[in-house]
């Protein structure tokens, strides 16, 4: 099967590639085509969560191929060596509060999490959140994200977001591009802390 998912907006080239493959029987190949960055990045990452393993190839005019296989995988499991609690920390703002000691707040909360052995599964950046992930005078911060990332935590910005703001992915300077998709499915299957 293949499905033409270009220019289509966060989170519709997700559900169409899941669509999909609900449909078809195990031991097919699904191609999704795409386009944007965003998007590339998007139906990957939901293709390894699931456990499909997948190749991506150039086609030209700024369109990739990504190829889904549907079958049997046998996989060995790894004890994770890290500690970590069903919850996704899911941050709006690039403060908490107003003013200057929001962002201090911010930091110090986000950066205190270093300091413990079990971690949060994931930490999420919407709406202006993203600066945080993105910004230069932010790096102190970002570092300390590198370190929880080094760690085992999934640190995910929204792209809708970022491209709303006019942010470039090439602008990401810590984890990866998300989608609203994958958010939901993070805050209906664990528990949510919002900052």
């Amino acid at each position: 099967m293949k499905i033409d998912c270009c220019d289509l907006a966060c989170p519709e080239p997700v559900i169409r590639t899941k669509k999909a493959l609900e449909e078809l029987d195990d031991d097919s190949i699904l191609e999704v085509v795409v386009n944007t960055v965003s998007s590339i990045e998007n139906v990957k990452r939901f293709a390894t969560k699931g456990g499909y393993e997948h190749r991506e190839e150039e086609i030209g005019d700024g369109k990739r191929i990504i190829t889904i296989i549907k079958g049997y995988e046998c996989k060995i499991v790894e004890e994770p060596q890290n500690k970590y609690v069903d919850k996704t920390v899911f941050v709006k703002y690039d403060r908490i509060g107003n003013g200057e000691l929001g962002i201090i707040l911010m930091k110090t909360f986000l950066k205190t999490f270093l300091e413990f052995d079990a971690l949060p599964k994931n930490i999420v950046f919407v709406n202006e959140g993203v600066f945080l992930t993105t910004k230069d005078e932010h790096m102190d911060l970002i570092e300390n994200l590198q370190k929880l990332q080094d760690r085992g935590v999934n640190i995910y910005s929204c792209g809708l977001c970022m491209n709303h703001y006019g942010i470039d992915p090439s602008e990401l300077k810590v984890g990866e591009i998300g989608n609203a998709y994958d958010s939901v499915d993070m805050l209906l299957n664990g528990d949510a802390v919002t900052l």
